[in-house]
């Protein structure tokens, strides 16, 4: 049985009254590759390059700029699948690189 995914999108508009995203450009090292996809993660790996890859219908799916974002940082730090989960769950500069928060 195969299972549905629509396309999940990331949030682009931050809440005004949201903190995260000014606090993650002012606590991320200028120039580190977690300043850059922060950034940049819209440009780079925009949702909308992934629809093809859902159908529209079912359960939502992880936005694909973030499943990017993460896949990018787990080959630069040479870490497997499940270490890499790890990294985006506890390390707020993974969590501010993908968009999501501190």
């Amino acid at each position: 049985m195969e299972r549905a995914l629509s396309l999940g999108l990331a949030e682009r508009q931050g809440d005004l009254l949201d903190d995260s995203g000014r606090s993650c450009e002012k606590s991320l090292p200028e120039g580190s590759i977690y300043s850059v996809l922060h950034r940049e993660r819209d440009k780079l790996f925009p949702d909308e390059f992934f629809s093809d890859m859902s159908s529209g219908k079912g359960r939502r799916s992880l936005p694909p700029s973030v499943l990017a974002v993460v896949m990018v940082l787990q080959r630069l730090a040479g870490l497997p699948d499940r270490d890499a989960v790890e990294a985006y769950t506890y390390d707020a500069r993974w969590r501010c690189a993908t968009g999501v928060g501190g």
